[in-house]
């Protein structure tokens, strides 16, 4: 039964907080699909002036969810009713597949202004983002400065600290007085739009060490900055992995973190905001390897790209489809060891599975681990040994349930046997590879998440099998 609604009040919207006025608008608000299928019919049926008060309502952020299921062909007459800014914070948002759709629709000038609005990490991770040609035309259209700026960020790898800092910030001479680092800062507001500290630096720019706001304002005008400024500071160079970076923010608590070179001369800064995208970025590559789809873009198996997605996830199937003939193989040997196998037959399955259960739970944990801190080279042997001790108990448990399952079904207490010793022998087993297998891959150099999924499964598989194959020999054949 369809319930009727009443029609949505677009004056209404209309005088509702902007984005910068406070609390906007959110997918989680109610009726917030009810109004993206209203913003669709105002689309198709030609309705630009109710289009335009929805979309002003609207943060970046859900702006951007709206174009992730907005069709195509209605595009242009969302976008024709966004000034450059909104475009600016809306490219900044989109998936990288929908950057290059929206590019499509934009002008070259268009776009320049675009990348020109925008703070200088930003820019550069769209324009690395964007088909390169384009990339290049653009950078040759931004003015001096700004295409020094990009050209300076886009020479590091995007998941380093120089791929996610932003030149953007305030530094002033030790020498400086109070009152002339106040106009400093009144100079570049525009600029450097979010102020957290003031970077001190000595006469050949190095980092001297960062002045709290609430020190400056309460100081007097002719103090000198040089008896103000922190010193004991964190700092990064430019080639720290983005996932260290975020560690210490993490441990540290921190807002923005300087990025010096090996000389100690100040770079750029690195934003507790773009450490939270690090943070979800990071997440959805390892869940995506975690799932068998090793890819740069998480975002793409959400998409609609079906022959693109297969060929992401295919190669991970095929290698798991190879890794399982050996256990096909085993099962075969069953068969010539133990020709009457109908009693044995029902607990493969069981072994294998649960097996393969304690693996990924103990790969999943260890890589995680990894990825906060929380493990390393220094306590592994520590974390190996808790997670055999944890899987040996659980196999006891498991396995004693078990054999009271196979004696109670087919009466044998050899069959019993066999198949608690197997579980409680396959589980600590499983523990055993799960931890060691990611980190073997961490020695490798080789990202540990994707051991976390197909490869410790097939290999727990195989290994169950093996172990219940060979303690049916030892026991019963014998």
């Amino acid at each position: 039964m369809v319930e009727n609604r009443p029609e949505p009040d677009l004056t209404g919207m209309a005088n509702a907080q902007r984005p910068d006025e406070g609390p906007s608008m959110g997918p989680m608000d109610d009726g917030y699909a009810d109004r993206l299928r209203d913003m669709f019919e105002q689309v198709e049926q030609g309705d630009l002036s109710g289009l335009g008060r929805f979309i002003n309502i609207l943060h970046a952020n859900d702006l951007a969810d709206l174009f992730g299921v907005l069709p195509l062909p209605l595009w242009p007459d969302v976008i024709s009713r966004l000034g450059i800014a909104r475009i600016s914070d809306l490219m900044e948002e989109l998936p990288d597949h929908l950057r290059d759709d929206l590019a499509e629709h934009l002008e070259h000038k268009e776009l320049t202004e675009i990348i020109e609005a925008m703070a200088s990490d930003d820019a550069a991770d769209v324009l690395a983002d964007l088909p390169a040609p384009l990339a290049r035309d653009l950078i040759r259209a931004l003015p001096r400065e700004d295409r020094r700026e990009v050209e300076a960020l886009l020479r590091y790898p995007e998941d380093t600290a120089g791929g996610i800092m932003q030149v953007e910030l305030v530094a002033v001479p030790e020498t400086a007085t109070v009152a002339e680092t106040t106009e400093a800062v009144r100079a570049n507001a525009e600029e450097a739009s979010t102020f957290h500290f003031i970077y001190v630096v000595a006469e050949d720019n190095r980092l001297v060490g960062v002045l709290n706001l609430g020190a400056l304002l309460l100081a007097p005008p002719d103090q000198l900055i040089g008896e103000l400024v922190k010193r004991d500071i964190h700092v990064v160079h430019p080639e720290v992995d983005q996932e260290d970076v975020a560690r210490l923010f993490r441990r540290y608590d921190l807002v923005a973190l300087p990025v010096v070179d090996d000389g100690g001369r100040l770079l750029g800064r690195i934003l507790h905001d773009d450490v939270v995208d690090v943070l979800d970025e990071e997440a959805d590559e390892d869940m995506m390897r975690m799932a068998g789809a090793t890819t740069r873009e998480p975002e793409l198996v959400y998409t609609g790209q079906v022959l693109k997605i297969a060929g992401v996830r295919l190669p991970w199937l095929l290698a798991t489809l190879a890794g399982l003939t050996a256990p096909a193989f085993l099962v075969s040997a069953f068969q010539v060891s133990f020709p009457d196998m109908i009693t044995l037959v029902p607990f493969i399955p069981v072994i294998g599975a649960m097996g393969g259960n304690v693996g990924s739970q103990s790969s999943t944990i260890v890589v995680r681990g990894f990825a906060t801190g929380r493990v390393d080279v220094h306590n592994l042997g520590k974390f190996l040994f808790k997670e055999l001790m944890i899987s040996l108990l659980m196999g006891v448990a498991c396995g004693l349930l078990a054999g009271v399952v196979a004696i109670v079904w087919r009466g044998n207490p050899l069959l019993a046997v066999t198949v608690a010793v197997s579980m409680l022998a396959a589980m600590t087993t499983a523990a055993l590879l799960g931890v060691l297998v990611p980190w073997m891959f961490r020695l490798l150099k080789i990202d540990p998440a994707i051991a976390a999924g197909p490869l410790v499964t097939t290999i727990n598989d195989t290994t169950a099998i093996s172990i219940y194959y060979v303690m049916a020999l030892f026991l019963i054949s014998r």
